[in-house]
């Protein structure tokens, strides 16, 4: 059985004292790189003024490095058993870029050192994980493999489409493997949330809102801006509908041909930006009557689950020890295997 714990992917330099202020390490995370001290997830999002994350950031980056740490965190307090399987995932045009990187920054014996007082544990708090096997695969691959492998269970050919805040990403998958071809990735959510930033500017004054307190205003459909709270419904009907009209459609227009619509009858959407009504009929509006449509359950974490089922596949089937792990640009997720008690 898969559990997944996640949280938003921002975080901030914090050096004040946080004490008994989370009930959970993953509610309470203040992790330490280079001698620096950051709020992350859902503590910098309460106790930060500018929570905030860069999009698709190499391994190289700070950003990276710091929700890396903090995931391992979440894997070690979820029970995963050392030495770890991890697999996690890059957009498809850059994982090939950023695979070694990734690789030589996860494997091996790691130290995880962080501020424990906000969930009440010691200041000077340290865990070590064991990650003896890396995989980085595309996160469309994710996709497919939670869907195939997963609950749906799917055997016939789909078309993939995951819709994620840096990017979105699709490709139609075949039970003998992906049709590469098909592959493409394209602006993600953030699209969006920039025309609604623009747009809210026009009315109300946001208090300098970063990027991803805009798309948890979006998430929310409302803002409050001079003590009264603003309905958001059209206007982010409008904004998704214009993102789908200017970048989705044309973008999948050039990827699957009508020959590939011979091949399936079926298109699986996962991503945050399946959680959107308005963004999934825009899909049915296009694709409704040539292609069934479903929305994967559990859509934010459906990739997660995905690099954990292919960890199972490296480590000889050993689910105690595979991880599956999603540095994505809205939310971390983090996915593992739960034995079923007797």
């Amino acid at each position: 059985m898969l559990k997944t714990r996640s949280f938003p992917s921002v975080f901030e330099t914090n050096a004040t004292e946080l004490a008994d202020v989370a009930d959970t390490p993953l509610k309470g995370l203040k992790v330490q790189v280079d001698d620096e001290r950051y709020v992350v997830g859902d503590l910098a999002m309460r106790e930060g003024t500018s929570p905030h994350k860069g999009i698709n950031n190499a391994p190289s980056d700070l950003d990276y490095r710091l929700l890396m740490r903090a995931g391992l965190m979440a894997a070690e307090a979820g029970g995963a058993d050392s030495p770890i399987t991890l697999t996690t995932g890059f957009p498809y045009p850059t994982y090939q870029v950023h695979r070694e990187d990734a690789r030589n920054l996860l494997q091996g014996e790691k130290r995880v050192e962080f501020d424990g007082r906000p969930f009440g544990q010691d200041k000077h708090s340290a865990i070590d994980v064991s990650v003896s096997t890396v995989e980085v695969i595309p996160e469309i691959e994710g996709h497919v493999t939670a869907t195939r492998r997963g609950d749906l269970q799917e055997r016939d050919p789909f078309f993939a489409v995951s819709l994620g805040y840096g990017t979105f990403e699709s490709v139609l998958s075949l039970p003998s493997g992906p049709v590469q071809r098909t592959a493409t990735s394209g602006r993600g959510l953030r699209y969006a949330t920039s025309l609604l930033t623009k747009r809210l500017r026009e009315k109300h004054y946001l208090d300098m809102l970063t990027e991803h307190q805009v798309d948890m205003v979006m998430r929310q459909g409302s803002v409050v801006a001079g003590r009264q709270r603003h309905d958001l419904s059209e206007l982010r009907r409008e904004v998704l509908h214009t993102y789908y009209k200017d970048v989705i459609s044309p973008t999948l227009e050039k990827a699957f041909e009508d020959g590939d619509f011979g091949q399936t009858r079926k298109m699986y959407l996962a991503g945050g930006g399946a959680l959107y009504t308005d963004l999934v009929d825009a899909f049915k509006d296009e694709f409704g009557e040539i292609l069934s449509l479903k929305v994967v359950p559990n859509p934010v974490t459906h990739v997660s689950r995905g690099y954990a089922l292919h960890s199972t596949n490296v480590n000889g089937e050993d689910p105690d020890h595979a991880v599956g792990l999603d540095l994505g640009n809205a939310s971390t997720s983090v996915t593992l295997f739960e034995q079923e008690s007797v």
